[in-house]
């Protein structure tokens, strides 16, 4: 096993015992220029070793300083796990108990420092982000809604409580498996794997956090396996665009303003949040064409996007509505829970035999409304607001209706069409 040692040794001597604590890189299995940060101790010709969990490249590592190069954050959880290390050997010191360096590890790993309340820490990392006006108000929430699912877990587990360094592999898998029986809505909707996957990615967050400030020495994240949803999104095709716009809502308002929010998103590519977000305010005129202004708050990012003229058609209907009047609002408004329960509904009507949430709106946008329309990816990327191409890309390999017109065109071209 490749071992990357380093030269200097950080030690301090106590009653003519010297304890030595070095960090090394030590090569990851199958992997050319991966590298793990190691730590040994060395205390009374004993030994010790166990991995930080930190990664690093060959390139990325000073051998002489024991430390990373560019890291910074990296670097200052190398110095808390250095300054525990010699907080457990005073500690042993004053107990009176003979001990080797197998038993400052022990003692290291399951020490108090690592055992703060879970819930408590979460709590004090919302309110210390909410402070600073770190977080938009939907990232606030977000986080909230984490941190109550949290705590319903561990009163389903029947836990009073849980430290920093008990969640472990274990408990994520549960947690886990908890998170995906969930029911979140009166339609009987169970979380998505994306979803769940966020609500782990703020758990992450919270526990690196209490790494960079030295109150936990490691968590176990990097060990989870996450699910990942196949990379087919759902979407709607011509044929169910014109089933859903041809429905006779006259007699239910209700129905006939969530399918006006929802074909909305088709023409537009706005996310729900966005979409009930927009105002008179955000619609303006570039090149003699309509174009709304958008302030994602997803990305907390600015761009404008043409208006279609079926869009134009849906914010000219409430040109008179009382919420028009009032909020200056450019959609009714409704929550997107209520939403998703009402376009079932619609696409029962329609004779869809898919789960249509007003997510799909977006995805159509993408698919049948500009891909199959031979709108460039560029394009599209930017229309949606995605910040990685990639995202976009994977819209492009199911468009199904593009590729058979390419293939008709293609067909037409080499002369068997």
């Amino acid at each position: 096993m490749f071992h990357q040692k380093v030269k200097n040794v950080s030690s301090e001597t106590f009653s003519n015992k010297t304890l030595s604590i070095k960090f090394y890189l030590k090569r990851i299995k199958s992997k050319d220029n991966d590298f793990v940060v190691n730590t040994q101790i060395i205390y009374n010709r004993t030994k010790s070793e166990f991995t930080t969990g930190l990664r690093c490249v060959s390139n990325d590592w000073n051998n002489t300083k024991e430390e990373f190069l560019k890291n910074s954050v990296f670097n200052q959880q190398l110095s808390n796990l250095k300054s525990k290390i010699f907080r457990v050997k005073n500690q042993l010191d004053e107990s009176g108990v003979s001990y080797n360096a197998s038993d400052i590890k022990k003692c290291l790993l399951g020490s108090p420092q690592s055992d703060d309340n879970l819930l408590a820490y979460f709590d004090e990392f919302l309110k210390r982000h909410i402070k600073n006006n770190a977080w938009s108000e939907s990232t606030k929430k977000l986080y909230s809604n984490t941190y109550r699912y949290l705590t319903d877990f561990l009163v389903y587990q029947r836990k009073k409580t849980i430290t920093l360094s008990q969640f472990n592999l274990t408990q994520i898998g549960k947690f886990d498996d908890y998170l995906k029986q969930i029911i979140w809505n009166d339609a009987g909707d169970r979380l998505s794997i994306t979803t769940i996957n966020k609500h782990h990615s703020r758990i992450k967050a919270v526990l690196n956090d209490a790494i960079s400030r030295g109150e936990l020495l490691q968590q176990h994240y990097s060990k989870f396996k996450l699910s990942f949803p196949s990379s087919n999104r759902e979407y709607l095709t011509k044929d169910e665009l014109t089933r859903i716009n041809s429905l006779d809502f006259s007699h239910n308002k209700t129905l006939d303003a969530v399918r006006d929010i929802f074909m909305f998103s088709c023409y537009t590519g706005l996310r729900f949040c966005d979409a009930m977000e927009l105002s008179l305010e955000d619609i303006m005129m570039i090149n003699d064409e309509q174009h709304i202004r958008v302030d994602q708050i997803k990305t907390n990012e600015r761009r404008e996007i043409p208006l279609l003229t079926p869009a134009i058609a849906i914010i000219n209907k409430y040109s008179s509505a009382h919420f028009r009047l009032i909020k200056h609002k450019i959609l009714p408004s409704y929550s997107n829970q209520r939403v998703n329960i009402y376009l079932k509904v619609i696409a029962a009507q329609a004779g869809i035999n898919k789960n249509l949430t007003h997510h799909i709106a977006r995805h159509t946008c993408a698919t049948t409304i500009l891909l199959d329309n031979n709108v460039p990816i560029e394009v599209v990327s930017h229309w949606l607001g995605h910040t990685n191409i990639k995202t976009t890309q994977i819209y492009a390999k199911i468009s199904h209706t593009k590729l058979q017109n390419q293939s008709q065109r293609l067909n037409e071209i080499v002369g068997f069409g």
